[in-house]
């Protein structure tokens, strides 16, 4: 092989490593297309290079990009896709086409197209990744001395291969962009039902805690008043930890922390419009809880707050109960403690002590009661089992 020879292939490997880097900085197939065509007619010195794409419902071929051919050629012009045409041999053959004349082809007619530019030597190589081939490379020319050989073929192979793999990624990563903006849609659309059902949850809550405070205004035994009223408290609960979470915008995280001094501070309102002299004093620290357990644990708070006021404060009496909320060594704990008297030790109906057992074992709760100098009751959980998965990954 002659230097000159040999100079040829370096620098038809050069541009195959040029196309390469190109293709990887580069996601659009136009672009890709045209840098190809450039690449071919330059790597096998050729006035004329295309790449066609194949149009199966038409059976034929479309100028998709190219370099060196009239106006109107490119974008618009086409091919037949049968085995008539050199390039329609190519992708129906599964291998490379070299034709050096044309005119004396046996195999398949001259295009329209390489007529009008004078063409009378042609290499077709497929464009193909994993799937079927989807279009043809090809380099023309009418230079007389010029004759394409199987090097050449080769070298359009190589730019075609990267061409293919180049196209089969950016199929690719347009299908994951669709299928991240599809799992968005579906989140936003999931979250959106969510705020909704917990807005419609927030206000049949409320409807209920209006009628049973109806009711209970009705009643004239003050003992089944005060069971509408433990019953209208647990509700209202509930409906003030709805609207926390709607007003938030969160579908599961509670801000558990804020939730419990807002639950304190609307609690003493209560016992203050019943003309009860108990006050509630909290000392809150933040802490996150997810919805599923958040509902128990403020209703474990609503039930020890109402069970002190009830118990540890008879007949008028006034009184502190204390809310605090510590996050220690991995654990949440709420204690509850009073001044009072503390709860009879005999239970009574409606008091709430099994309902809070109930709670506690839903969340796996550890409840511990104290009766120095008042009531005390610390409840106890695992920090981790309260965090939200974002927060727990975070």
């Amino acid at each position: 092989m002659t230097n000159e020879a040999i100079e040829y292939r370096l620098r038809q490997q050069s541009l195959i490593s040029e196309f390469g880097m190109y293709a990887l900085n580069n996601r659009d197939f136009a672009d890709l297309a045209n840098e190809a065509s450039r690449l071919a007619a330059e790597g096998v010195h050729s006035r004329l290079a295309k790449v066609l794409t194949y149009l199966p419902d038409e059976n034929r071929f479309l100028v998709y990009a190219g370099v060196g051919w009239r106006e109107g050629v490119v974008g618009h012009a086409t091919i037949g896709g049968g085995l008539d045409s050199p390039a329609g041999y190519a992708l129906h053959s599964c291998r490379p086409v070299i034709a050096n004349h044309l005119q004396a082809e046996e195999r398949f007619r001259t295009p329209a197209v390489l007529a009008e530019h004078g063409v009378d030597k042609a290499i077709n190589v497929i464009i193909q990744g994993k799937g079927k081939a989807f279009g043809v490379l090809e380099a023309d020319t009418s230079a007389r001395s010029r004759v394409f050989d199987e090097d050449d073929a080769a070298f359009l192979q190589s730019l075609a291969n990267v061409l293919a793999s180049a196209h089969e990624r950016g199929l690719t990563e347009e299908a994951l962009e669709r299928a991240v903006c599809e799992k968005d849609a579906l989140l936003r659309e999931k979250e959106t039902l969510l705020d909704e059902l917990n807005h419609r949850v927030k206000n049949n809550l409320q409807v209920v805690s209006n009628l049973l405070s109806i009711e209970t205004s009705r009643l004239e035994d003050p003992v089944a008043r005060q069971r509408f009223r433990v019953v209208r408290n647990r509700v209202t609960t509930l409906g003030r930890l709805h609207q926390h979470l709607y007003q938030s915008g969160q579908a599961r995280d509670v801000e558990f922390g804020k939730y419990l001094q807002e639950l304190c501070e609307n609690l003493n309102e209560f016992y203050a419009s019943e003309h009860s002299d108990v006050c509630i004093e909290a000392d809150i620290e933040a802490a996150h809880a997810d919805l599923d357990r958040a509902i128990p644990l403020a209703l474990i708070v609503n039930e020890l707050i109402a069970n002190s006021a009830k118990h540890a404060f008879p007949e008028g009496q006034s009184g502190t109960v204390h809310v605090t909320l510590r996050r220690d060594a991995g654990h949440l704990i709420i204690t509850v403690a009073d001044n009072g008297r503390g709860m009879p030790c005999t239970a009574a109906q409606g008091d709430g002590r099994e309902l809070i057992a109930l709670l506690g074992e839903r969340i796996d709760a550890d409840v511990q009661t104290h009766t120095d100098n008042g009531m005390t009751v610390t409840v106890k959980v695992l920090e981790q089992a309260l965090r939200t998965t974002d927060e727990a990954l975070g």
